[in-house]
């Protein structure tokens, strides 16, 4: 199995609870593809070199900062595609990005 590595922004706004539940729903996601979380990496509240503007209803909301987690993991290769699809459509999620660390 190839080894990947996700790393994912979450708003700077959300609760432990919400943070800590996207999280879990990350290693859910690869756990349920058969993989093996190799590590993980909370890089806490960091500030972003530019501001990030993050569309709410009619509202756009600016973020300046935002909670960096990194995973390093083997799994099959359509867990990326799952971890695209859950993370694009999970609000708390500002940006995301997965990579095959084999072919990096």
């Amino acid at each position: 199995m190839p080894n990947y590595e996700v790393m994912f922004i979450v708003r700077p706004d959300v609760d432990e609870e919400a943070l800590e539940a996207t999280r879990k729903k990350v290693q859910a996601i690869i756990a349920d593809h058969d993989g093996t979380l190799i590590e993980e990496k909370d890089m806490g509240k960091r500030r972003f070199a530019y501001t990030i503007v993050y569309k709410q209803g009619n509202e756009p909301i600016k973020y300046n900062e935002g909670y960096y987690t990194v995973y390093t993991f083997q799994a099959n290769t359509d867990v990326v595609d799952e971890l695209n699809r859950v993370l694009n459509i999970d609000d708390r999620v500002l940006r995301h990005l997965a990579i095959n660390l084999e072919t990096a």
